[in-house]
């Protein structure tokens, strides 16, 4: 509970003969609640008094509910139900005392927070909802301010008063009633019952809330965040802080699937993941002969894809280490041969080499050289091959989507695109709107990039480009290549007047290693008068890959 900030209206000085009342905590709807002495037991306590008046029906019934819902839990994650009882008119519940904040006042002041602090404050909320859970109560309105924080940090769930259990009617039947807008779920907004489901997803924005000091939609009001809970992905955490492992950002977005039957099947489930996850370390592909990492080795670490999969840790480390030696190698044979690129330079339209077989240059370090047979003019790597000759574009068929449901997506910003042109850094242009300031802009005959790894194993790899484009004539000619090779091109390729996405999935032999590749977005038209340029922005770019079904 919080410390007292304002005065209000307070029952007798003794309540019941046993509670001295001392100070207002909070007010509610429908009740005020008090920190209290217990004249008993000598004990700080919280008194939750329902305000006078004849109360509403409703009202009392859910009072009542509450406090033989929470006496049915005893769970140092769950704040405990001392007493409950009526004073004359007066009806009153009485509460463990936490002397602390909640998580609202915490994320206020602190998100992003680290890493581990984030995963111990969300495996309480989880303890704490298992034992709720198994007791057959869904507790329905997990957010921020219904969990208090103790002195020595632990976090204890609080709040019961739309709770109910698994075989009572619910007493309130609109759903814009329950919860709060940016932490109800999906099958609440559709009028479905609450399940356990229902409170991890909540718990799931909580996560992300708590790693990223963002929610996962961006809707301004209650209206739009209902319709995004329902229609809209969400922003994956990686996008706003890239440190987070790709394991964690899975468990986050599992926990906010929008099919109940995806997310965990229960909260000792989630916490196992959780836990498991957080001893993940990030994919960091970098020598190991290379004590201090250059900025593009730390850009590239950012960038490598981590393929899970269902991988267990132990796999999703061996993947990993096999990533690591591949990169390393092939770096220490481009390296060698050539400079490094001007990562500052804006490339004009380009293709594949046709002088030099091997694929697109990727900004590598240069490792400590070491004794190797490769020739300086290395034919094309076999995985590359067997990539660019296999392969197909997939139409995106909702079973094929499917695939990609509870796979890590790697994101990119605008400012990974190599060779756009970024208004936030390069400076605003005339005649462009606002929204644009943050987006990667690409002129006629312009090419930007990104670098990636691609496991072994892989067979299908869907690429999400979202974006906008000019609204006049000529319109742009998008073209996404891989490898050096074009794979997909679409005109008009944004036609909406607001941000939209297009989607591609591609398929091709697994892969028999991990490969190293160039992403190419090109405009293809050409170039135009300045001023009537037909040019494409992107505000993300999304790649999410997936081994055989």
């Amino acid at each position: 509970m919080r410390r007292p900030e304002t005065m209000l209206p307070t029952p007798p000085t003794i309540l019941a003969g046993r509670y001295r009342i001392e100070a207002p905590l909070g007010q509610g709807g429908m009740a005020i609640t008090y920190l209290a002495r217990d004249l008993v037991l000598d004990r700080p306590v919280a008194v939750k008094v329902m305000q006078r008046g004849t109360p509403d029906p409703a009202d009392l019934a859910r009072f009542q509910r509450e406090a033989r819902v929470a006496a049915a839990v005893s769970h140092p994650n769950v704040v405990q139900v001392y007493d409950a009882g009526q004073d004359g008119d007066i009806r009153f519940l009485v509460l463990e005392w936490v002397e602390g904040g909640d998580l609202a006042q915490f994320m206020s002041q602190n998100a992003p927070v680290p890493l581990d602090e984030a995963v111990r404050l969300v495996l309480d909320v989880l303890h704490g909802l298992a034992a709720i859970h198994q007791a057959g109560i869904v507790h329905r309105d997990v957010k921020p301010g219904n969990v208090l924080i103790d002195r020595q940090g632990r976090a204890k769930l609080t709040d019961f008063g739309i709770a109910r259990r698994h075989d009572e009617p619910t007493l309130t039947s609109p759903v814009e009633l329950l919860g709060t807008a940016p932490y109800v779920a999906p099958e609440r907004i559709r009028g479905e019952p609450a399940t356990p489901a229902s409170d991890l997803y909540a718990v799931g924005v909580l996560l992300y809330e708590l790693l990223t000091g963002r929610l996962p939609f961006p809707g301004q009001t209650p209206e739009e965040l209902l319709a995004q809970h329902v229609h809209a992905p969400p922003i994956p955490p990686r996008r706003w802080r890239h440190d987070i492992p790709p394991a964690l950002e899975r468990v986050v977005l599992r926990a906010l699937a929008k099919d109940p039957v995806a997310r965990y099947r229960s909260a000792e489930a989630m916490a196992a993941a959780l836990r498991s996850a957080s001893t993940a370390e990030p994919r960091n592909p970098l020598p190991a002969v290379q004590a201090t990492p250059t900025p593009a080795q730390r850009s590239l670490s950012r960038r490598s894809l981590a393929w899970a999969g269902g991988a267990t840790v132990l796999s999703f480390a061996v993947v990993a280490l096999l990533a690591l030696l591949a990169w390393a190698q092939l770096a220490s044979e481009t390296d060698r041969a050539e400079p490094l690129p001007n990562p500052a330079s804006t490339p004009t339209a380009e293709t594949a080499p046709t002088t030099n077989p091997r694929p697109s240059p990727i900004p590598l370090p240069s490792p400590t050289p070491t004794l190797s047979p490769t020739p300086t003019t290395a034919p094309t790597p076999e995985p590359l091959e067997m990539l660019v000759r296999s392969l197909t574009l997939v139409p995106t068929t909702p079973p094929e989507l499917r695939r990609f449901a509870d796979m890590p997506a790697l994101e990119f910003g605008p400012g990974d695109l190599t060779g756009a042109y970024l208004p936030s850094r390069d400076g605003a242009l005339p005649g462009f709107t606002r929204d644009l300031a943050n987006a990667a802009l690409i002129f006629p005959a312009r090419t930007s990039r990104v670098s990636l790894v691609i496991p072994s194993g892989t067979e299908r790899i869907l690429i999400e480009v979202e974006g906008r484009q000019n609204r006049g004539t000529p319109r742009p000619l998008l073209q996404l290549a891989l490898g050096g090779r074009t794979v997909w091109e679409k005109a008009d390729p944004f036609p909406s007047a607001s941000w939209s996405r297009q989607t591609i999935i591609l398929q091709f032999d697994p892969l028999p290693a991990d490969l190293p590749v160039t992403l190419e977005l090109r405009n293809a038209h050409e170039p135009a008068a300045i001023g009537s340029e037909p040019w494409i922005a992107v505000r993300s770019l999304r790649v999410i890959i997936a081994g055989a079904p």
